[in-house]
């Protein structure tokens, strides 16, 4: 069942009286007042309630806000199925790759600070990636076919069993996943035809494995795990195909070197203060653990329960900072770095970037890119920017929405949506969704979209 926000005069007028604390929240509005159909929004609430009821998802949460106002913001289901608990507007979230546009903000401060110029190579500042190496084209069809020399496993099995396992099948398990989509064993190698640009990293085309296997060890650190990535070979030469791997995580490292602060310092002090992003961050400290969403096997939120470790991972610091994965978050802290983007860098007195770094960053850069096989999965020419995919017309895509919107998501099913054209932004926080193959609807992380749109009225 569905808990929404009631739009109240008396609402806002306390809203105005509140001390210093809100004062720089997003107002609340009825729908209406931006040209957006409360009813036609009801369709997208309606199928939130159908899906937990089918038992593919415990509890999510939605916000959508248009012209700098917040014209839905709804909690669906529980937060924690162990425990009974509702989800709350301010439920924490994991949100995987949806880590990656915060850290390409985190480079594009320092771009325009002037330290580099994103067509640098990225060894002037990490000198292990010097004199890559790819993997020759004779080995190349081998190396395309990596990722069928790891075992398959049922994941749903894995997640229900895995406590069942003794250490060593886990171990297979962990060392299979990794042998998927890494270059093979004595690989023939050439030398790589130009340097590793920064701007590579931001879109993906650094020519990097996406599982490379070896690059941690215990004790690691960020610095020390890159210059381990660095020594791997290349899949392909710096430019030519979009390989959606550990990019941003060299970027996180590349942070850390240029600025002489530690990745979660930089971010919190350069982004997540300035715009109140308060609960987001790479771990939920004791006084927040409540508030953390549980996963599908987590067990209750504090992550002490069997089957409790993925939760657990998120209640301490972690290992090493990512720049591609990690962050948690919460509705209205990624909706405000969401609105931030939209006004072109600002949010409430507070510039983060320049309007035009954002506009740089939400234009397509695949352009001279010859291969884009991700685009084979998704309708129309695939886009890509620096760090966010780019909608392309309506009419080459077959969906509903704005060309130039530009939109990423995390593998827990969260998503997010940024439109210049309609002013209008959306996010959709939810942790764990069952495989939807086969379930006769649009995928649950597209629907607030799909919905909002459908839902335009002015």
């Amino acid at each position: 069942m569905k808990l929404s926000f009631a739009f109240s005069v008396s609402f806002l007028v306390s809203c105005m009286l509140l001390g210093s604390a809100n004062a720089d929240e997003l107002v609340r509005i009825a729908p209406e007042e931006v040209g957006l159909s409360a009813q036609r929004l009801a369709r997208f609430s309606s199928a939130m309630d159908k899906g937990i009821t089918a038992g593919d998802f415990p509890g999510a949460t939605a916000a959508i806000a248009r012209n700098g106002k917040i014209a839905f913001f709804e909690t669906y289901g529980q937060r924690d199925p162990e425990t009974n608990a509702p989800m709350q507007e301010d439920s924490i979230f994991r949100i995987a790759s949806m880590t990656k546009a915060v850290t390409g903000v985190a480079v594009m401060i320092l771009y325009e600070e002037g330290h580099f110029r994103l067509t640098d190579p990225v060894s002037h500042f990490i000198p292990a990636f010097k004199n890559m190496e790819v993997v020759a084209e004779d080995s190349k069809e081998t190396a395309r076919k990596g990722k069928d020399t790891g075992v398959d496993y049922d994941e749903k099995w894995l997640k229900e069993n895995w406590d069942t396992l003794t250490e060593e099948q886990q171990a297979q398990v962990i060392a299979s996943y990794y042998k998927k989509g890494a270059a093979p064993e004595k690989a023939k190698t050439v030398p790589a035809n130009r340097p590793i640009t920064i701007r590579d990293l931001l879109r993906h085309t650094a020519g990097m494995y996406s599982n490379p296997p070896g690059i941690w060890e215990p004790g690691y650190d960020l610095g020390q795990m890159i210059d381990s990535l660095a020594s791997k070979p290349l899949r392909t030469h710096p430019g030519n195909e979009f390989e959606y791997g550990l990019s941003m995580d060299v970027l996180a490292r590349l942070v850390e070197v240029v600025s002489g602060q530690p990745f979660d310092v930089f971010i919190k002090t350069r982004i997540f203060d300035p715009l109140g992003m308060v609960d987001t961050d790479f771990w939920v400290p004791p006084d927040k653990a409540s508030r953390l969403v549980a996963m599908p096997g987590d067990g209750p939120s504090d992550g002490k329960s069997k089957g409790g470790a993925l939760a657990a991972t998120y209640l301490e610091p972690p290992i090493i900072l990512m720049g591609g994965t990690g962050l948690v978050s919460t509705t209205m802290d990624y909706l405000r770095f969401c609105q931030m983007l939209l006004n072109n860098g600002e949010l409430n007195g507070a510039r983060i970037l320049g309007r035009k770094a954002v506009e740089l960053m939400s234009q397509d850069h695949m352009s001279d890119v010859a291969s884009r096989e991700v685009g084979k999965k998704m309708a129309g020419e695939f886009k890509f920017g620096l760090t966010f995919g780019v909608k392309d017309k309506p009419g080459n895509t077959g969906a509903l929405g704005s060309a130039g919107t530009y939109y990423w998501g995390g593998a827990y099913g969260t998503s997010f949506w940024i439109d210049p054209e309609e002013n209008l932004i959306g996010v959709f926080m939810v942790n764990g969704i069952k495989d939807e193959k086969g379930r006769g609807h649009m995928p649950y992380s597209e629907m607030l979209e799909h919905f909002t749109y459908q839902a335009l009225v002015d």
